[in-house]
């Protein structure tokens, strides 16, 4: 894939019109190799561990550009969180991203899994391993904005294509490519998990997004497999539209659901920790 490198300094880069929570503490660690980062808040609640998952179409993304957005997302939760910088496509494709999680996932006990994007698509394909090892499944599960068929052909990719500044079908395939490595996109497709059980499950989607039918599809099939499943669309919003600016009234609003949703299944529920 032309040009990655610049790709990933420009994703990095991106600037937000937020900073760190300064409550939040972010320390690396090394688990079994791979590289990850604890967001620790302030009196974090015992009984919740969260594992992040960023996006980047499965080839972008890390600490650099996500570490503001997660040490937020870590003080609304109060819960120590992990973030996995698991490999990128295309030096290593499918299935390295997944096994690099899978290696972390065996040292967490019984965590949250919260991914965007590209990292929503991991948090199926990790479960759907889980479920072949017969591992435990997380406590519940939050995927906002996910990107579940890679074929990149569902109606919403032309319905909203000219109201999402975010993404475009050429990007995406080009990404789901380099994805699928020497493999095919069948093969690589989180649509293809088909998980016979899934943990109780958030799925989040922008309006204006052209994966929005991503999330539909996916909320359909998985609504009859696990009946604790919801999705929400907000209204007016792009991909991932809270990473933007956790600051907006939209992205309050999916902060306060992500937190109400967790809570439903802490032993433990803190009270609710408020966005300042």
């Amino acid at each position: 894939m032309e040009d990655i490198q610049q790709r990933r300094e420009d994703f990095d880069r991106k600037p937000r019109p937020y900073d760190y929570e300064p409550t939040v503490s972010i320390a690396p660690a090394t688990i079994n190799g791979v590289s990850c980062y604890w967001f620790t808040p302030e009196d974090p609640d015992q009984g919740k561990t969260i594992i992040y998952l960023h996006g980047g179409g499965f080839a972008m993304g890390s600490i650099r550009s996500h570490d503001k957005f997660v040490s937020h997302l870590a003080k609304k939760l109060q819960a120590r969180t992990l973030f996995i910088e698991y490999a990128l496509a295309p030096e290593k494709p499918w299935p390295a991203g997944i096994q690099d999680i899978l290696s972390v996932y065996g040292e967490v006990d019984l965590p949250y899994l919260i991914g965007d994007s590209a990292g929503a698509s991991l948090i199926v394909q990790v479960i759907g391993e889980l479920l072949k090892r017969d591992l435990p499944l997380p406590k519940a599960a939050v995927l906002i904005s996910p990107w579940i068929r890679l074929a990149c052909d569902y109606p919403s990719y032309e319905a909203n294509a000219a109201i999402d500044p975010v993404l475009t079908r050429d990007l995406l395939q080009m990404l789901a490519r380099a994805y699928a490595g020497d493999g095919t996109l069948d093969l690589a497709s989180p649509e293809n998990v088909r998980p016979a059980r899934f943990p109780p499950v958030l799925i989040m989607a922008g309006s204006n997004e052209i994966l929005l039918d991503d999330s539909r599809h996916f909320y359909e099939y998985i609504k009859d497999i696990q009946p604790v499943s919801r999705l929400t669309i907000y209204e007016d919003q792009v991909h991932v539209w809270l990473r933007k600016d956790v600051y907006s009234t939209a992205g309050r609003r999916a902060f306060e659901e992500i937190a109400g949703f967790i809570r439903l299944f802490s032993p433990h529920p803190a009270n609710p920790c408020l966005f300042l």
